[in-house]
C-alpha cells in the first residue's frame, strides 16, 4: 500500500516538474548552459556512464564526488544570494508603500 502511495507521489511530482516546450526554450535562452544536468532530457544513467565509462575509472569516484559537492555548495550559495536579494526588494517595496499616503497628502491641494 505504501509503495503505491509513493509511486503516485512520484508520478504527480514528475507531472508538476514537466515544463512546456515554450517555458523550456525561454529558460535556455535566458540561462544558456552546456551542463548536461541542465538539459530537459537529462538522463542520470547516461551521465554516470560518461563520468565512469570503465570500471577502472571508478578509482576516481572520490574526486568526482568532491567536484559535485563543490558544485552543489556553489549552487546553494547562489540560491541563497538570490533569495536574500528578493527579500530585500520586498522589504524596500513595503517601506516605499508606507510613504505613498504621505506623498499623496503632500501632493494634494
Amino acid at each position: 500500500m505504501m509503495e503505491e502511495e509513493e509511486l503516485e507521489f512520484v508520478e504527480e511530482l514528475e507531472a508538476v516538474l514537466q515544463l512546456t516546450p515554450e517555458v523550456q526554450l525561454a529558460i535556455e535562452q535566458v540561462f544558456p548552459s552546456q551542463d548536461p544536468l541542465d538539459r530537459a532530457d537529462f538522463n542520470a544513467v547516461e551521465y554516470i556512464n560518461t563520468l565512469f565509462p570503465t570500471e577502472q575509472s571508478l578509482a576516481n569516484i572520490d574526486e568526482v564526488v568532491n567536484k559535485i559537492r563543490l558544485k552543489i555548495r556553489r549552487l546553494d550559495d547562489n540560491i541563497r544570494t538570490v533569495v536574500r536579494g528578493q527579500t530585500n526588494v520586498g522589504q524596500d517595496g513595503r517601506q516605499r508603500r508606507k510613504w505613498i499616503p504621505v506623498s499623496l497628502d503632500v501632493l494634494s491641494p
